[in-house]
């Protein structure tokens, strides 16, 4: 696999969005398990906007 893109042009200003990671924790009600999901993210710094990153976007997947 080839490094994974860092940035990308935002939609609605044009200007450069980061990939941002981050971890959700949900709780389960009764329950002592804790589930933990990476979340992430394409955010702008200028205007707000925000998208999921979407990994089929950025390296199709391996055809065999």
């Amino acid at each position: 696999r080839g490094p994974m893109k860092q940035s990308k042009e935002c939609p609605l200003c044009a200007e450069t969005m980061r990939l941002k990671v981050r971890e959700q924790t949900d709780y389960i009600p009764g329950q002592s398990q804790v589930v933990r999901t990476e979340i992430k993210e394409w955010i702008c710094p200028d205007c707000d906007y925000f998208e999921e990153y979407e990994e089929s976007a950025v390296e199709p997947p391996d055809q065999t």
